[in-house]
């Protein structure tokens, strides 16, 4: 694990124990007023045979306008573990496991918020930005440096203590809207603390 990797890390764990460490509050799960930060690692698999698999890690939050209906953002990065298919793009340099950086905006919908559980369903729509090809070749032409994203999450979260909370999510997202953009399947996981 480089250095900046594990500065970043603890820097996350951080500022984790430190919003933990506020005062507790009696929040509901999904209650308007409330706003959360969320850190997540995500893992997910793709509809196309030139990437084999991708991870995502990131910080997350939202804000709920009213009781159930949360507007939040997300960054992300993003690693791909990509298969080198024959392109007819020799003199193309290839990257197997190309890096970007990736930002939505969230909208999620939560039919069932209690004050210790919460299940949501949402949608978004934001940017994928690389210094690499993603994906680097792909029915018949070279991918995207920057490619529009529209992830879809159906999730729940369950409270840990009275402002932290578990989170698990299952993810389909559209990465790119050309022939060469990937459908990925999957899902992340993260630690949300309310305040």
């Amino acid at each position: 694990m480089n250095k900046s990797l594990r500065k970043l890390l603890v820097l996350a764990m951080a500022l984790c124990l430190g919003l933990a460490a506020l005062p507790a509050k009696s929040f509901a799960m999904g209650e308007a007023g409330t706003f959360y930060v969320q850190p997540e690692f995500g893992v997910y698999g793709t509809g196309q045979k030139e990437v084999n698999s991708l991870i995502t890690f990131g910080l997350s939050g939202g804000y709920f306008v009213m009781d159930g209906l949360m507007i939040g953002a997300e960054a992300l990065a993003y690693s791909f573990d990509q298969d080198r298919r024959d392109s007819g793009y020799s003199n193309h340099e290839y990257t197997q496991n190309p890096w970007a950086f990736g930002a939505n905006a969230l909208v999620r919908f939560y039919p069932v918020h209690t004050d210790k559980f919460g299940l949501y369903i949402g949608s978004g729509i934001g940017g994928l930005f690389s210094n690499d090809r993603v994906p680097y070749y792909s029915n018949g032409g070279e991918g995207s440096y920057s490619n529009l994203t529209v992830p879809v999450d159906v999730g729940f979260a369950f409270s840990l203590t009275q402002n932290v909370a578990f989170e698990v999510a299952g993810r389909y997202e559209r990465i790119g809207f050309d022939n060469t953009g990937l459908d990925t399947w999957g899902g992340h996981a993260g630690i949300r603390i309310t305040f």
